[in-house]
């Protein structure tokens, strides 16, 4: 790549992402269409040039490192279309189409590619879809109302980040982070040195069948228990899962019960989302019950994506069951007791919104 004038077209010429990697220039059109590449930057294939009607937007920009570096992770050449030479275009693959309204979350997926400066190219790109699942992570709580019952107002100034780096990052990550933070007298706390679990927010869903009053669970080996040194390291629990880049809790929630279950959901019935741990842990969880019918379905294995390592088996019971279990201390999947006990305090409610009387 040489400092002469580029040619940036589609994705790459949205206003937020040029934003991002510090170019600005000339904009200009290129005949023809984009055809896939929904997923651009966001770890999918980047669209193709379809000789067609319409026209492309371009921007003629010198480079910038942060554009160089850009252009580096994501693997991106200059291909020939339309009689321009221009970089952004790729393979097209992928299901849809790429939409101007991807630009938010490919910026700030290119804000956190650009931080990670020390680290290899290929390195980052085979993380690219986590890199962007925790974009949209951050996406996501920006736009959301904070708590605000009993607390200090929610102001950036409360806190202050004295340093930052990410420590391992595969297929889940670990930051350190040393901060400082007011204290509730008005003074500053010490500097405090903390590791914190990333990873993408979660979707839940518990599936209820209000017309046989039954729900259905997933069981499958789970790390935590081994790791803790518990004999037991199968666990029941909600289908779940992490939100894709792009993609809504509830449509998570659907995707996963496919995944995990076979089953198709109806009405879905969002319970209050929140922190499952904390003190450590950036996960965030949207639970939600789902109405199902379960009447074509029995208590099942071999459920789950293999190329995830997913081994899952469905139960199917009652939810008095359900309830008495969660009592009993046979749950230890700390949501699925939360939901459990949700479903029995709302379950006339549910059952009313659920069916539609």
């Amino acid at each position: 790549m040489t400092d002469t004038t580029m040619i940036l077209a589609g994705p790459l010429a949205a206003p937020k992402l040029a934003d991002r990697l510090g170019v600005s220039g000339v904009s200009g059109t290129l005949p023809g269409r984009l055809s896939g590449g929904a997923d651009a930057g966001l770890g999918g294939d980047w669209p193709a040039w379809q000789e067609d009607a319409g026209e492309i937007a371009t921007l003629h920009v010198a480079p910038t490192p942060a554009l160089r570096r850009y252009l580096e992770v994501m693997g991106l050449v200059p291909v020939s279309a339309g009689g321009q030479t221009v970089w952004g275009l790729g393979a097209g693959g992928g299901t849809a189409d790429w939409t101007p309204d991807r630009a938010d979350l490919m910026a700030e997926t290119a804000r956190a590619i650009l931080a990670r400066d020390e680290m290899p190219a290929a390195g980052i790109r085979a993380r690219l879809a986590r890199i962007a699942e925790i974009a949209a992570v951050r996406l996501r709580a920006a736009a959301e109302p904070d708590p605000v019952a009993h607390l200090p107002a929610p102001q950036p100034d409360r806190v202050e980040i004295t340093a930052r780096r990410e420590a391992y990052g595969r297929y889940f990550a670990v930051d350190e982070i040393s901060l400082r933070h007011r204290l509730f007298d008005g003074g500053w706390s010490p500097e405090l040195h903390r590791e914190a679990f990333i990873s993408a927010d979660a979707a839940l869903l518990l599936p209820y069948d209000p017309l046989r009053d039954c729900v259905m669970l997933i069981s499958q080996f789970r790390i935590g228990p081994m790791a803790r040194g518990q004999r037991q390291c199968w666990m029941l629990e909600p289908i779940a899962g992490r939100i894709d880049a792009g993609e809504n809790p509830a449509e998570a929630a659907r995707r996963e019960a496919v995944e995990e279950a076979g089953l198709r959901t109806g009405g879905l019935y969002a319970l209050p989302p929140h922190y499952p741990t904390p003190g450590s842990n950036s996960e965030f969880f949207y639970p939600f019950i789902g109405a199902v019918d379960l009447s074509g379905h029995e208590d099942r294995a071999g459920f789950g994506l293999a190329e995830e390592g997913e081994d899952i088996a469905t139960h199917i019971m009652r939810r008095d069951e359900l309830v008495q279990l969660a009592l009993d201390g046979q749950l230890q999947c700390g949501p699925l007791i939360t939901m459990a006990l949700w479903l029995d305090r709302m379950v006339y409610k549910i059952r009313s919104d659920l069916a539609g009387t």
